[in-house]
């Protein structure tokens, strides 16, 4: 795993991702025993990363297992929609009888004890999308298909059951008392994390790529998330550059100045900051990441370490695009 390999590379105690997504660099700083942050613009996200970084004693993930069956039961008899404002939205995306199943899970996990519902909750919204007529996390677009009834309530045991494992796994790699991460809702630009970190590892989104926030409105329905989706706030969305790319490109570099010196500020002396992003492809060409990151970074004070660019194949677009890997180091 490329984060687990930086984490090793790069010495310290602690790391902060201002772009945590699902989590997987923060597990990947557990492991390595490290104290991590993590921020994201994104509630549903944040929900995910925290439930993926749990440590959960045995017995809880076996009361999270139990709980999933009971609510896999209930969802395979419900019939039952959702209150109006989530069925307004969900009724053009899901066949009637996986709403049914969906809202009964969505229910009995907002009555489940404490302890696991945030757990069942990180299962229910891998589900949502797998289980809609939405063609990929990544694309809106609709394609109409007919699943069995049952499907959505067997899929969501089945995940829960994936994840006790993916937590047992990750309580048995992690070095005794090392924290839980500290996640939370935020704009990258706005940082505040406490004690400085040693290393800033991070992924921020590609320009003119995927639109974060949107991709996850299905989720945002169902968990009531949608009036703080953070929109607005969402760096380098693909929608920006529907009315032209000379004005979204000024926003894009502005914001990543703005979250490249909030982050450089929460780095301790001698700290390392390594940023992964790709070029933008739009059909005018692609948009240059390179030069506006390092010269980001340089702003904010640090100096540059290494650097490496890659041309990787892009399936979905049927082209190439440059990736990129910067490291970064803040003067002592």
């Amino acid at each position: 795993d490329g984060a687990a390999m930086l984490i090793d590379a790069l010495p310290g105690r602690s790391m902060l991702d201002p772009f945590c997504g699902g989590g997987t660099t923060l597990i990947e700083a557990m492991v390595a025993g490290r104290r991590s942050v993590g921020r994201d613009i994104s509630p549903v996200a944040v929900r995910v990363a925290k439930a993926r970084t749990t440590l959960a004693p045995e017995e809880r993930l076996t009361k999270m297992r139990s709980r999933a069956r009971k609510l896999t039961e209930a969802a395979r008899a419900a019939t039952d929609r959702p209150p109006r404002d989530i069925y307004q939205t969900v009724e053009q995306w899901y066949a009637p009888h996986t709403i049914w199943e969906l809202e009964s899970l969505r229910r009995g996990i907002a009555e489940s004890d404490e302890d696991v519902r945030s757990l069942l909750e990180a299962t229910f919204s891998s589900i949502l999308v797998k289980t809609s007529w939405r063609k990929s996390d990544t694309s809106t677009q609709r394609e109409k298909h007919h699943r069995p009834a049952g499907t959505a309530a067997i899929l969501f045991h089945k995940k829960t059951r994936e994840l006790a494992r993916r937590l047992t796994a990750l309580r048995e790699a992690v070095p005794e008392e090392t924290q839980r991460p500290d996640i939370r809702f935020s704009d990258a630009r706005k940082l505040s994390i406490g004690p400085p970190v040693d290393l800033v590892l991070t992924s921020p989104p590609y320009p003119s790529t995927y639109d974060y926030i949107l991709m996850q409105h299905l989720r945002s329905v169902w968990f009531g998330d949608v009036t703080k989706r953070g929109e607005r706030h969402e760096i380098g969305a693909r929608r920006d550059w529907r009315d032209g790319s000379r004005g979204a490109k000024k926003r894009w570099v502005e914001a990543t100045n703005d979250w490249t010196k909030s982050a450089a500020a929460c780095l301790e002396p001698g700290g390392f900051m390594v940023i992964v992003i790709g070029d933008g492809l739009m059909p005018s060409g692609s948009i240059d990441t390179s030069g506006p990151s390092e010269h980001a970074c340089r702003a904010a004070g640090l100096e540059s370490v290494a650097r490496a660019s890659v041309e990787r194949v892009d399936h979905a677009r049927e082209t190439t695009r440059w990736e990129h890997i910067f490291a970064f180091r803040k003067p002592r």
